[in-house]
C-alpha cells in the first residue's frame, strides 16, 4: 500500500492506455505518468561498475512477490527478481522475462478478453542455473492463490478460473472467468514477478513467507542477487551473472547497497556527508535543506498516489457514515498541502491521482471543509457532545487512534493539525505511531478497534486505474484495510474491468468516486509529489509512478568511470 501501501508506502496497483484500453489490448500500449527531468548528464558514455548507495526510509517486510504490500520491499524485489514485464519511469509496459505484450491483434489475447497467452523466452535460468520457464508462472500463480499463502493481492489472480502449459514449456495460456482488461498489470515489476517452483514447491505455502528467503532470497532471476540481508540495517545486492540480459552487460552496477534506515533525519544528514547516491519518498518539510545542497539534484514528479486516512469500519463508531463524513467536512486540505507538504502536492479528493487516464476526475464533488457543517452533521446524527467535549452517543465515544509511518515530520504535521482541527467538532484522536514494518502488517492487518481506528498513508494502483484492491469485498483484510463492503461498489468494478472504452470506463470510475464521496471509507487528502535525489556523477536513476517506483530501471542504473561518487 506506494508508504509507499506506497506506498509509498504505496498500495501497488496501475495506469490504462490514453487512447483507448483497446488501444492497449491492441497496441501493448498503456500511457505514460508524468515524465522524470533527468538527473543527471546526458552522458552516454556508459561505464560498468561501481557500488551505489541507496536509503531506504522504510524497512522492507518482505522479499518474495506478492507477499507484501510495501513499495519499500518492492523496488528492492525489482532488483532481485525479473518480471513477465516492466514498467518504466513513463508508466509504460514493456516485455521482460516474456517476449511480447498480448494483443488481441498478436492473438496473445482473445476477442472476448478471457484467454490470455504469454510467451516466454527461451533459455532463461534462475541465478542456481535451473531452467526458468512456463512452469514456475504456473506454480506461482496456484501459490497465490493459495490461501495458506496469503498472497497481499488476489484481486487479480482470482479472476482466473484454469491455465496450462505448452510441451516447450515457453508459454502459459490462462483462462479467465470474465473479460479482465487490468490483467497484463497483475504480472508487471519485480514485486509480481515468477517464484522458483524448484526451490519453493517443497516448501508448504504457509511457510514460505517464515522462511529465511523472506528476507534472503537464496534464487532468484533479476539483475541482482542478495549477497547480505541485514534486517534493521541494510541489504546489499551483487550483479546476477545469469540474468537474462547480461549479454547487453546488464547491470551496469557492480553492487547496490540499501540501507535501512528508517528515519528522514538519517537521510538529511547522510545527504550532507555525501554518504548516498540517492533516496526516493523523501520528507516534504525538509525541501529547503535538500534544494541547499550543492552535490545533489532535487526530483519532483508526479505520484500515482493519494494520501488518506483510512477508516477502520471493525469500529462501532466509525461504522456510522455521518461520522466518517463529518471528518471529510473537517479537513483543510489546503492547509496539510501548503503547511505539512511544503506545497509539493497535488489537491484531490477521490483515489485517482491525474497520472490515471481514464481514472482521474477532475470535476469530482469534493466534500467542503466546513467545521460549522460537520458540527451540525453529527448534531443531526444524534452525537452529543459530553462535559470533556467529546461527542458521545448509546454508549459510543468519538475518541479515536489515529496512526501512520513513524519518524516521518510531514505526515507527523498532518496529525497535528488534523487533531486540532477534529477537537473543534467532538472528535479526539489520540496519536500513535509505528515502524512502517509495523504499519503495514500486524498493524493494519489485525484490523483491532481502540488499536487501529484511523490511519494515515499513501496508496496507488498498478499500471491501470483498477481500484477494487483496496475497496473489494473479498479484498477485506488482505489490501483493503478499511474493512469497507458495498455490493453495489463491486458491482462497478466488474463493470469497469470489463469496459475497453476509455470514456465510458471514465464514466463508470465517476460513479464509483460518487460512491466513495458518499461513503467515506476514506477521506482523500492530496496527492503527494514524488520527492527523491540523486548525487552527480549518477546516470539514468529515473524513479516511475507505479510499483517499483524508485528502481523501476535499476538495471540502467551507473556511474561516472565506474565509480559511484556517495563516501558511504
Amino acid at each position: 500500500m506506494f508508504a509507499n501501501i506506497r506506498h509509498r508506502y504505496r498500495l501497488t496497483t496501475l495506469i490504462l492506455s490514453g487512447v483507448t484500453i483497446l488501444t492497449l489490448l491492441l497496441s501493448a500500449c498503456t500511457p505514460a505518468g508524468t515524465a522524470n527531468k533527468p538527473s543527471q548528464s546526458n552522458n552516454t558514455n556508459v561505464t560498468n561498475g561501481g557500488t551505489w548507495i541507496d536509503d531506504l526510509v522504510n524497512e522492507p517486510d518482505s522479499f518474495i512477490p506478492n507477499a507484501t504490500v510495501q513499495t519499500f520491499a518492492q523496488m528492492v524485489m525489482q532488483a532481485l527478481y525479473a518480471p513477465l514485464f516492466i514498467g518504466d519511469a513513463q508508466g509504460q509496459i514493456h516485455p521482460a522475462l516474456a517476449t511480447r505484450i498480448p494483443t488481441v491483434a498478436n492473438s496473445d489475447i482473445s476477442q472476448d478478453q478471457k484467454t490470455w497467452t504469454f510467451h516466454l523466452r527461451p533459455n532463461l535460468v534462475w541465478s542456481d542455473g535451473q531452467p526458468l520457464n512456463a512452469d514456475d508462472v504456473l506454480f506461482t500463480w496456484q501459490l497465490w492463490k493459495n490461501p495458506k499463502f496469503a498472497a497481499s493481492n488476489t484481486n487479480v489472480i482470482n479472476h482466473i478460473q484454469s491455465a496450462e502449459v505448452s510441451s516447450d514449456k515457453l508459454s502459459i495460456t490462462f483462462h479467465l472467468k470474465d473479460a479482465f482488461a487490468p490483467f497484463l498489470t497483475a504480472w508487471t515489476d519485480g514485486g509480481f514477478a515468477p517464484l522458483p517452483k524448484h526451490h519453493f514447491a517443497s516448501i508448504p505455502p504457509d511457510q514460505i513467507k517464515k522462511s529465511a528467503d523472506n528476507r534472503s532470497p537464496s534464487v532468484v532471476s533479476g539483475p541482482f542477487m542478495m549477497s547480505e540481508s541485514k534486517p534493521g540495517d541494510h541489504y546489499t545486492v551483487v550483479r546476477n551473472p545469469k540474468y537474462y540480459r547480461a549479454a547487453e552487460h546488464l547491470p551496469h552496477l557492480d553492487k547496490i547497497i540499501f540501507r535501512a534506515v528508517g528515519n528522514q533525519a538519517t537521510i538529511l544528514e547522510d545527504l550532507k556527508s555525501g554518504a548516498i547516491d540517492s533516496a526516493w519518498f523523501l520528507d516534504a518539510s525538509k525541501i529547503p535543506a535538500y534544494k541547499k545542497l550543492s552535490n545533489y539534484q532535487l526530483i519532483q514528479t508526479t505520484s500515482a498516489g493519494y494520501e488518506a486516512i483510512h477508516f477502520n469500519e471493525n469500529n462501532p463508531a466509525l461504522k456510522d457514515v455521518n461520522v466518517r463524513q463529518a471528518v471529510a467536512m473537517a479537513v483543510d486540505r489546503q492547509q496539510l498541502i501548503q503547511v505539512a507538504r511544503q506545497g509539493s502536492a497535488q489537491p484531490i479528493c477521490t483515489d485517482h491521482s491525474a497520472a490515471y487516464k481514464p481514472g482521474y476526475q477532475e470535476d469530482a464533488k469534493c466534500p467542503e471543509f466546513n467545521i460549522d457543517a460537520a458540527n451540525k452533521l453529527l448534531d443531526n446524527a444524534g452525537w452529543k457532545l459530553g462535559p470533556d467535549k467529546v461527542r458521545q452517543k448509546n454508549g459510543l465515544r468519538l475518541e479515536f487512534q489515529y496512526s501512520t509511518t513513524a519518524n516521518n515530520a510531514w505526515r507527523e504535521e498532518d496529525e497535528t493539525i488534523i487533531q486540532s482541527t477534529l477537537q473543534k467538532i467532538g472528535i479526539k484522536i489520540d496519536i500513535h505511531n509505528y515502524p512502517a514494518s509495523t504499519f503495514f502488517s500486524t498493524f493494519l492487518q489485525g484490523g483491532k478497534p481502540g488499536t487501529y481506528d484511523m490511519a494515515e498513508w499513501t496508496s496507488s494502483y498498478n499500471y491501470d486505474a483498477n481500484d477494487a484492491s483496496n475497496y473489494g469485498c473479498d479484498q477485506v483484510g488482505k489490501s483493503n484495510f478499511n474493512w469497507y463492503c458495498n455490493p453495489a461498489m463491486d458491482a462497478l468494478f466488474t463493470k469497469e474491468q470489463q469496459t475497453t472504452d476509455p470514456n465510458a470506463r471514465q464514466q463508470v470510475f465517476n460513479q464509483i468516486h460518487d460512491i466513495l464521496l458518499k461513503d467515506f471509507p476514506t477521506v482523500t487528502l492530496f496527492s503527494a509529489n514524488d520527492l527523491s535525489v540523486a548525487i552527480n556523477g549518477t546516470h539514468n536513476y529515473k524513479p516511475g509512478p507505479f510499483v517499483a517506483s524508485e528502481t523501476v530501471n535499476i538495471m540502467d542504473w551507473w556511474c561516472d568511470n565506474g565509480t559511484c561518487p556517495a563516501k558511504g
